[in-house]
């Protein structure tokens, strides 16, 4: 059994003022409900800036690798591609030079007779 109500607050709650009493508490409570679902999008709006920016942070850091990657293939490349480095391996494998008239010209053959 639960205790009995004051005579002070019964008389608050039964009086015919509670119309007005009503509209107040009313109106609290929608105001504590804009201000929660306010703070619930601010929260959720940072939320959303922290991801974007660990997006960001874990996207920069993979172009800075692939940069670099990309630095160390153009260096191997042009090694790869350097004319003294390949003139040697020729001379290893017993290549010669070819002098200018021993170099012949053919023609491409014409698409159609190619199919």
């Amino acid at each position: 059994m639960s205790p009995p109500i004051p005579p002070r607050v019964y008389s608050l709650l039964r009086s015919a003022r509670p119309a007005g009493a009503k509209n107040v508490v009313i109106g609290l409570v929608l105001a504590a409900i804009a201000i929660g679902a306010l703070g619930i999008m601010r929260v959720a709006r940072r939320h959303e800036i922290v991801k974007l920016g660990f997006e960001l942070s874990s996207k920069t850091e993979q172009l800075r690798k692939l940069s670099d990657e990309n630095r160390a293939l153009e260096l191997e490349r042009s090694t790869l591609a350097d004319p003294k480095r390949i003139r040697a391996l020729a001379a290893a494998l017993g290549m010669v030079s070819v002098p200018p008239d021993a170099i012949r010209i053919v023609p491409a053959a014409p698409r159609e007779a190619m199919r």
